[in-house]
């Protein structure tokens, strides 16, 4: 569908970026190459590549490690009450793997990255930043 709509737009001779095609897809392309990082297919690569031709971008959106507790426990307040500290360190510690392998797997690929810190939740910024990423 992506497809169809990128080249409908370049046929009508939409080809700036201001007016073509404008997509987002959360959590989609880097989610894949973290799920099969251990052997990125030739499909996953396919993929890539026409998302790149379409001018893909991708925005990794990170917190800092002395801001982790606060934030995931801010997500759903109730399922962190009653929490031991361990079981809050656990999952501190998981996000900060799971933003580096985020990370690592923008690295390899071809669609170009930004990687924004939220730690001050300046969320109208952010939304600029992306809307800017050339």
């Amino acid at each position: 569908m992506l497809k169809m709509l990128n080249n409908w737009s370049r046929e009508i001779g939409q080809t700036q970026r201001s007016k073509g095609l404008f997509f987002i897809l959360e959590r989609f392309h880097l989610n894949h190459r973290v799920a099969f990082s251990h052997s990125i297919s030739d499909e996953i690569k396919e993929l890539e590549a026409q998302l790149f031709g379409m001018g893909a971008r991708c925005t990794l959106l990170t917190v800092s490690p002395e801001n982790l507790e606060e934030r995931i426990s801010s997500r759903n307040p109730n399922e962190w009450e009653g929490k031991t500290m361990q079981e809050k360190k656990l999952a501190c510690e998981l996000l900060l793997d799971q933003q580096q392998e985020y990370r690592s797997q923008a690295e390899n690929s071809i669609i170009p990255t930004i990687e924004i810190n939220t730690d001050n939740k300046d969320w109208n910024s952010y939304a600029k930043q992306i809307y800017l990423f050339n």
